[in-house]
C-alpha cells in the first residue's frame, strides 16, 4: 500500500529531516548568526561553554515549535478535507 498514511507512519516522509531552503534570506541569517557568534567568542573567549548551551537551548525550542507546527498544520489539513467531504 502507498498512500500517504503509510508513507508517513513508515517514515518514508519525514517533514523534519528537510533542510531549510537556501532562499537569500535564510542564507543570510545563517551568515549574522555565524559572525555573531564569532564576535561574542572575540570579546568574551571563556564564555564559549555558556554560549554552547544557550545556542543548544535555542536549538531544542526551535525544534519543540516545529513539532507543534507540524501538529497544528496536519490537524488543519485534516479539518480542511473533512469540510471539503462534508464530513465536519
Amino acid at each position: 500500500m502507498t498512500n500517504i498514511i503509510n508513507k508517513l507512519y513508515y517514515g518514508e516522509i519525514c517533514p523534519s529531516e528537510k533542510p531549510a531552503p537556501n532562499t537569500k534570506r535564510c542564507i543570510e541569517n545563517r551568515e549574522l548568526i555565524c559572525a555573531t557568534e564569532n564576535k561574542l567568542l572575540e570579546q568574551f573567549p571563556d564564555c564559549k561553554e555558556i554560549l554552547d548551551t544557550y545556542t543548544d537551548a535555542l536549538h531544542i525550542e526551535a525544534q519543540l515549535e516545529c513539532e507543534a507546527d507540524f501538529e497544528r498544520g496536519f490537524r488543519l489539513g485534516a479539518l480542511m478535507m473533512l469540510e471539503i467531504l462534508g464530513q465536519e
